[in-house]
């Protein structure tokens, strides 16, 4: 799985990636300024292509700016499985030490019956939540 830090360079990015298919159409409009091109079939023609191609490039830029807020999105999703992660390790280390404690003291009940009995073993903690799939979207 990428890490946190992966997703928001790459949602950089596509933010500049949008930003620059933003801007794209201009340098084509602006050598349609002036007389470069009046009337005609062949001027019609060309606005025409010309406005297509900026609805394609703001679909484009939409579609970057989407990918992008995605990316920001499994970014969190994938700090806090990690925090998760962090606070599993922390505690299961926690449960090991417990557990090593709880059979020295069951050990010394079993050997001595007279020796504090230490009760049940201590519970491992809980899983945490399984790691994000981002397979599906």
């Amino acid at each position: 799985m990428p890490t946190a830090e992966e997703f928001e360079a790459a949602a950089v990015e596509l933010d500049a990636a949008a930003a620059t298919a933003k801007t794209l159409i201009e340098p084509a409009r602006a050598a349609m300024a002036g007389n470069v091109m009046v009337g005609g079939q062949l001027t019609v023609l060309v606005t025409d292509e010309l406005d297509v191609a900026a609805k394609l490039l703001e679909q484009v830029t939409a579609e970057l700016a989407e990918l992008a807020a995605t990316c920001r999105e499994r970014a969190e999703a994938s700090r806090v499985a990690a925090l998760a992660q962090q606070a599993y390790a922390a505690s299961y280390a926690d449960y090991e030490s417990d557990l090593n404690r709880w059979q020295e003291a069951e050990d010394a009940h079993r050997d001595d019956p007279g020796a504090r009995n230490p009760g049940p073993p201590p519970a491992p903690p809980d899983e945490p939540p399984p790691l994000p799939s981002f397979g599906s979207r």
